[in-house]
């Protein structure tokens, strides 16, 4: 009858060592996150901790709220990721998601997005040379047209920005990919190799000419939220690197302080370029003022730490969550995410199927799970399946969306 409040009931009294005292006044909690108050206001969404108690999930760390979701195939890195998206649909922040195997396409039809897959050889319908007439959409055009003809020096420079300036004092009609040729030819001899020649795989019949040499830009980000499937060009830097560019000055054009939450999906990989890596801490600075956050998934963190945007995006991350790997090295979580031996442990030690995963915060670090087999047609949604994926084209193809 010892414990602290209860003397009255003390029959008899006895000494109690420092340690005993000591074990009764424990210094000791777990961590429980912020449940409100947070840049975004309330908590995102509570998870249990494996101890059984609350952890108020935040992507935030004052205004820092970049997040990267990493672990190998199968261990519900889709399920958490898609979670945590749905779960901030509170606060309705505009939610641009970059997919690759259509892995969130039911999560974003579902939640009342529309949904564009880019699949190589169909019109994809973009034609930056259509944007609207303004200093900063002139000055992306040169940026990349510049990176998509790979131009060497200032003289071809010069000659693509005198092309753009040419471009928008043509007809509206004509501001084409095709037509550009001939504002960079100009009134030079066709040379082999020369800023025209290397035009042509990206118009009319060339291998890449139905990504940009679309008539009109069918381009539509009105929508709160939207997913592009990003399959196609995920292997093919060629073709990547200026889709990314484009959709991203899209996107950035409608940043105006609103939430957004910008998701990519084997996002070190997206954006493993010379061209990002040499933009990618001023373009997440942007971002952070803006009241963008974006978040990161990856499969593989050997790959991930490998890629040249890597120590940009360790630096700016507010929240790392790490799924169960048996197979994870402390030469990539320890030494290049930083984790100490005993989370590594966590990590290695988690069953794979626990529905627990590491959160790990600057100020917390906590085992949480996520646990949805009560709510199977939620999990089937959240998950991606290829199996309900193909249910959902036979569903579309029968009812339409």
């Amino acid at each position: 009858g010892q414990f602290p409040g209860n003397e009255g009931y003390i029959v008899r009294r006895a000494m109690i060592s420092t340690a005993n005292m000591a074990s009764f006044g424990s210094l000791h909690g777990f961590a429980l996150g912020q449940a409100s108050g947070n840049h975004w206001g309330d908590a995102v969404t509570l998870l249990e901790t494996t101890s059984a108690t609350p952890f108020f999930f935040n992507f935030h760390h004052g205004d820092l709220g970049n997040f990267s979701v990493i672990g190998p195939s199968g261990s519900g890195k889709t399920v958490v990721m898609n979670f945590l998206a749905a779960q901030a649909q509170k606060f309705a922040p505009r939610t641009i998601l970059f997919d690759k195997d259509r892995g969130a396409e039911l999560f974003i039809r579902g939640i009342g997005g529309r949904y564009d897959r880019i699949a190589a050889g169909n019109p994809a319908g973009f034609n930056p040379l259509a944007l609207p007439d303004n200093a900063a959409n002139r000055a992306f055009l040169r940026d990349w047209l510049g990176v998509l003809l790979k131009a060497e020096g200032p003289e071809e420079l010069a000659t693509i920005s005198g092309a753009v300036d040419a471009a928008y004092a043509n007809d509206p009609a004509l501001r084409r990919l095709r037509h550009f040729r001939e504002l960079l030819a100009g009134t030079r001899r066709p040379m082999p190799g020369d800023l025209a020649d290397r035009l042509s795989p990206w118009i009319e019949d060339g291998e890449h000419g139905w990504l940009f040499d679309n008539a009109e830009d069918r381009l539509d980000l009105s929508n709160r939220v939207l997913g592009f499937d990003m399959t196609a060009l995920l292997e093919s830097p060629r073709l990547r690197t200026p889709v990314m560019m484009y959709l991203f000055h899209r996107i950035d054009e409608r940043l105006d302080g609103q939430p957004t939450m910008i998701l990519i999906d084997e996002g070190w990989k997206a954006l493993d370029d010379e061209v990002f890596a040499a933009r990618i801490r001023d373009w997440l600075k942007t971002l952070r003022k803006r009241n963008a956050l974006v978040g990161f998934a990856t499969q593989s963190a050997r790959d991930a730490l490998e890629s040249r945007i890597s120590t940009a995006l360790v630096e700016q991350t507010a929240t790392m969550i790490f799924m169960p790997n048996a197979r994870a090295r402390a030469e990539d979580y320890c030494d290049g995410f930083g984790l100490t031996d005993h989370e590594l442990a966590l990590i290695r030690s988690l069953p794979a199927h626990s529905r627990c995963f590491l959160v790990r915060q600057p100020d917390a670090s906590v085992v949480v799970r996520l646990n949805l087999s009560n709510a199977p047609e939620v999990l089937t949604i959240l998950s991606g399946r290829e199996s309900a994926v193909r249910r959902l084209d036979t569903l579309r193809e029968a009812v339409g969306d």
